[in-house]
């Protein structure tokens, strides 16, 4: 992350790049949430408990990965070209008014990756702990359609046309999370609670907001006009600038924990089954996750703006990109080199901050049909972002025919576009290994490169541990 462009870079390139997400390193999924057999669903709600105990050890860590979006996948900025070659929307053969129609006024993408590296989960009595550790990473950003429009139509114009980038941001974090969690039983077994306290070290956090950000862009030059501001931390972060004073990247110090901070995930199920026997087998589930923060040190934290001053600008040549350019990554970083002329970054001095995290919310509903072998169930998640909040809705079956195979199948709503389905599977004997695997979003469409381009969201999850003691019922 040489310089401040890449901030955004890596959220596009990553998305661009969609294949990269098998080597990430998570509870991701959530066709697993209704799995009885499953110890990773207690990280979407701390009251669900898995019907036995678990070791996970670092020599084999549980991984996975996530990457949402609305509009921006490669079928929206790559195109067929005239020689059948995948071309970008930057291409002279691409017209801007169908390239600008496959996006909306906003444009978001998040990522997140996470490894359990550690993980203990045993029964003492009616309670269940959990105790794991791992380090998490999160990545969101949000491009007005005016950012694209600019550099399509940035050049093509015979007059000055201007252009409001406001709200073009990203935000970022990466923390070591240390968490404990126990659910106990109430109420004659109908009701279960559960509560994780997390304690948070910071590696590292940026937020880039454009409060303001206006480019009046012609044939010759553009001249700019912005209000912007990075707040970040990292190990010994200091600002670095070229020969002209513009914001060329940043240097970083010896390795240590930037901030730390606390969290906490809270969860319950009901069981309908002895209060309302008519109803049959229905439990309800509620959790909200990740309430807490993290307060990130002055040594290692950063505040920029940019002054309220009007800049001009003699963009980059995109004459390659416009007669043979096929590389989305090349086109975007030269985009981002010019409005980085644009957003001319300048420090304040070093203070102490504190940032949120991004709290979620998890509801649930599930109905058996057939005491312990079929189920049906409903989750409805929501995320609540600095910019946005992302939601979805997943219903799924789940069965367990044998002691030792479960299955889910499931369908989520907003971003499977009845073009993909989700799967989880749990090989799970009594003893020896047991080996997990899970896709809310399995056989995406893909290139003739194995990238897929249609998908709106890809996430994998994978997961082997050893168990512990006895199933529960």
């Amino acid at each position: 992350m040489k310089s401040f462009k890449h901030l955004y870079i890596i959220t596009i390139v990553l998305f661009a790049n969609l294949a990269v997400i098998e080597s990430c390193l998570a509870q991701i999924t959530k066709t697993d949430y209704f799995m009885e057999s499953s110890f990773l669903r207690n990280n979407l709600n701390p009251a669900l408990r898995p019907n036995q105990g678990y070791l996970v050890v670092p020599i084999i860590p549980n991984i996975g990965a996530n990457i949402q979006t609305n509009n921006l996948n490669l079928d929206a900025l790559t195109f067929n070209g005239p020689q059948n070659g995948r071309v970008t929307f930057m291409h002279q053969s691409i017209n801007a008014d169908d390239f600008l129609s496959n996006l909306g006024n906003d444009n978001y993408i998040n990522i997140d990756a996470n490894i359990k590296l550690l993980g203990l989960g045993f029964f003492k009595n009616d309670s269940y702990w959990n105790i794991d550790l791992g380090i998490r990473t999160h990545l969101d950003a949000n491009i007005p359609k005016s950012f694209f429009a600019l550099f399509k139509k940035g050049f093509d114009q015979n007059q000055q046309t201007k252009y409001d980038l406001s709200d073009l941001s990203s935000t970022g974090y990466s923390f070591v999370e240390l968490g404990v969690s126990n659910s106990r039983i109430f109420l004659d077994n109908t009701l279960t609670l559960g509560a994780r306290a997390k304690l948070l070290g910071g590696l590292a956090d940026y937020n880039l907001h454009a409060k303001s950000l206006n480019i009046d862009a012609g044939p010759e030059y553009w001249s700019a006009k912005s209000e912007v501001e990075l707040k970040g931390s990292a190990p010994g972060v200091i600002p670095t600038y070229d020969e002209k004073g513009n914001l060329d990247g940043f240097d970083f110090g010896n390795f240590n924990i930037s901030g730390y901070g606390l969290g906490l995930d809270l969860g319950a199920v009901f069981d309908t089954k002895k209060i309302f026997p008519e109803i049959g087998g229905l439990k309800l589930s509620l959790a909200l996750n990740d309430i807490g923060f993290i307060s990130w040190s002055r040594n290692n934290s950063i505040n920029l703006r940019s002054p309220k001053t009007e800049v001009i600008i003699v963009p980059s040549d995109y004459t390659i990109y416009k007669d043979n350019g096929t590389s989305l990554s090349e086109v975007l970083e030269d985009t981002f080199d010019d409005l980085k002329e644009a957003v001319n970054l300048k420090g304040e001095g070093e203070n102490a901050r504190t940032s949120m995290l991004r709290m979620n919310m998890n509801i649930g509903a599930e109905y058996e049909i057939m005491e312990d072998k079929i189920s049906l169930g409903a989750l409805y998640s929501a995320r609540f972002g600095n910019y946005y909040t992302t939601s979805e809705l997943t219903i799924s079956a789940n069965a367990h025919f044998t002691s030792w195979l479960y299955t889910s199948l499931s369908y989520s709503f907003i971003h499977s576009k009845f073009d993909t389905f989700g799967l989880a599977l749990h090989l799970a004997p009594s003893k020896g290994i047991n080996l997990f695997l899970a896709s809310d979003y399995t056989i995406p469409h893909v290139s003739s490169e194995f990238i897929p381009t249609t998908s709106k969201a890809l996430n994998l999850q994978f997961g082997i541990s050893i168990p512990l003691g006895d199933k529960k019922k």
